[in-house]
Formats: structure tokens, sequence, C-alpha cells
């Protein structure tokens, strides 16, 4: 497929979720340097003040915690990849399939240039240590399933996909192997494929096995 590509900004701000500050930005982007630097442990109000080059009391004037920081970036992940993945729906000039393809692979390329945010999407330690971040991440992957069960249900309606096949396992069948292969991305030596790379050698199989 030659279509281009759309990769959602994680730190895209929607007015009707949120307006942030510069400052606010500021940190976002510094705490995702850190994430991916240090890891989840050593994400702190202290390390982030050092990335930025203030004091970490001064964060506290637009973040109560760093809690509030990761929910921040949960948020605003799930408000622009639900605003992209509603817009490629809507896109007409684009088969089932390609609506599919250019979601995941739009994602696979977001999380190969923003490794950070897998580790706040994909931690189990986050999800066990806060709650409420846990329950927003579940919230976006359900509202996704959503919209691609919509997509593969409309495709199998004009007999683009198979209709022996129940649509929510084809969405798990493009969904799930995601997870595996960040972490196998990620745990990999220097050399090895990128994500980007794996997603579109995976994506091959997925195709044959879903087209009518």
């Amino acid at each position: 497929m030659d279509k281009e590509i759309l990769v959602p900004d994680p730190l895209v701000c929607y007015d009707h979720f949120m307006t942030l500050t510069a400052r606010q930005k500021e940190i976002l982007d510094a705490s995702l340097e850190v994430i991916d630097r240090e890891g989840l442990k050593r994400f702190t109000m202290k390390n982030v003040a050092l990335q930025i080059g203030v004091t970490d009391a001064a964060l506290y004037k637009h973040f109560t915690d760093k809690g509030a920081i990761l929910g921040a970036l949960a948020a605003m992940f799930k408000e622009s990849t639900l605003d992209l993945l509603a817009a490629i729906r809507a896109n007409s000039s684009l088969d089932p399939l390609a609506k599919l393809e250019m979601f995941v692979k739009g994602r696979a390329k977001q999380f190969q240039e923003n490794r950070a945010l897998t580790v706040t999407l994909f931690s189990d330690e986050l999800f066990r240590g806060e709650a409420d971040i846990a329950s927003l991440n579940q919230d976006t992957m359900d509202s996704h399933g959503v919209l691609l069960t919509q997509i593969i249900q409309e495709g199998q309606t004009s007999g683009f996909f198979r209709q022996d096949l129940p649509a929510a396992h084809m969405v798990m069948l493009m969904t799930g192997p995601m997870r595996l292969m960040v972490t196998a991305w990620k745990a990999a030596p220097a050399g090895s494929p990128s994500l980007v790379e794996r997603v579109n050698q995976y994506w091959v199989t997925f195709s044959k096995i879903v087209r009518a």
C-alpha cells in the first residue's frame, strides 16, 4: 500500500480535553525522554526537573505529581489515536484492509519514534501502581477495539473480508501481536529488525488470513 501512514503526535492536545501551556508540554516532552532513557523506576519529578534544568518544586506548579504527568500522556494518546482512527474509518477512498493497515502501521511508527510511550501503555508495573492510568489505557484499547471491529464488519458486509471468522477475533489477531512485537523489539540487540519492519512482515501474514 502506497498510502501515507499517518502518525498521531502523542502531545497533540484538544480543546475539549485540556489546554497545555508551553511549560507543561516541555515537561511532558522531558518526561518521555527520562522514561526512555532511565525507565519507569527512575521516572521522578526530580529527574524530570534535571532534564529541563529547573527545580523539582517548579514542576509542581504544573502537575501535582508524576502520576498526573503519566495520566496526561495516556489521555492525550487516547484522544489523538481515537480521533485518527475515526478519521481513517470515515475515509471512503480507502478499502477496509488499507484502513486497518494505516492505523496499525501508524502505531508502529509512532511507538518506534516515541519508545517511552510503550512504557506508559504496556507496563505491568504501571498498571499495578496507577489504577486510574491503567483504567484509562484499558478504555483506550476497548475504544480502539470497537472502531476496528466496525471497520472489519463493514469489510465483511462488502465481501472484502472473510465472514467465517468473528470480527472480534480478527481484531485480536491484529492488535494482540503488537505488544509481543514491541517487547521483542525493545529487547533485541542492535542491528535487529526495527518495530516497523516487524509489523510490516506480520501484516503480510495477517492480510492473507483475513482476506475473502
